[in-house]
C-alpha cells in the first residue's frame, strides 16, 4: 500500500504542524500563576515607593515655600513672616506679601513651626527655626539657617 504522504512531501510537514498549534491549558495556568506571584511580590514594593515619592514631594513643596518667602523678603526690601494656619496644613506669609499657601495634604498630616513665627529679613538672614511635618509614621525636619535664611533638610532623624 502506498503512503499518502509519499506522493505529496509537504503534507507530512502540515500534519506535524497541525498538532503544535497553540498552548495547552496547563501551560496557560502555569504562566498565570507565575504572573500572580510576581504581582504579589511587586505590589507592596510599588506601594512603598509611591508613599516615599509623596513624602519627598511634600518636603520639596515646603522647601519651595520657604525659599519663596526668603526671596520675596529680599526683593521687596521688607521683612516677611511665615506662620501656620490653625487647624489646617497651610502656611501664611505676611509682611512683604500677604498670602496663604495651601499644602494640599491629608487631614492626618501634621505641620509645626518652632518658633510659631519665622521671620525673613531683606538682608537675607532669618530668625532660626524648624519646620516639622509628619506623614503617617515618618517625620521630616527642615531647619532654617539664620545666617543665610535658606532651608536645610535635617537628615539626622530620617527613617
Amino acid at each position: 500500500m502506498k503512503s499518502p504522504t509519499k506522493d505529496r512531501p509537504g503534507l507530512a510537514a502540515k500534519v506535524c504542524l497541525s498538532r503544535q498549534q497553540g498552548f495547552s491549558l496547563m501551560e496557560l495556568l502555569v504562566v498565570l500563576v507565575l504572573l500572580g506571584i510576581m504581582a504579589g511580590v511587586a505590589g507592596p514594593a510599588t506601594g512603598r515607593f509611591l508613599t516615599s515619592l509623596e513624602y519627598k514631594k511634600q518636603t520639596a513643596k515646603v522647601m519651595a515655600i520657604v525659599r519663596y518667602a526668603r526671596l520675596r523678603a529680599v526683593t521687596e526690601g521688607k521683612a516677611l513672616t511665615i506662620t501656620t494656619v490653625e487647624g489646617s496644613n497651610a502656611l501664611t506669609l505676611s509682611g512683604a506679601v500677604a498670602e496663604n499657601r495651601e499644602l494640599g495634604w491629608e487631614e492626618s498630616d501634621i505641620l509645626e513651626l518652632d518658633p510659631p513665627e519665622i521671620v525673613f529679613y531683606p538682608e537675607g538672614y532669618a530668625t532660626p527655626g524648624v519646620i516639622t511635618f509628619t506623614k503617617d509614621e515618618r517625620s521630616q525636619k527642615i531647619i532654617i539657617d539664620p545666617m543665610t535664611g535658606l532651608p536645610l533638610i535635617d537628615y539626622s532623624d530620617d527613617k
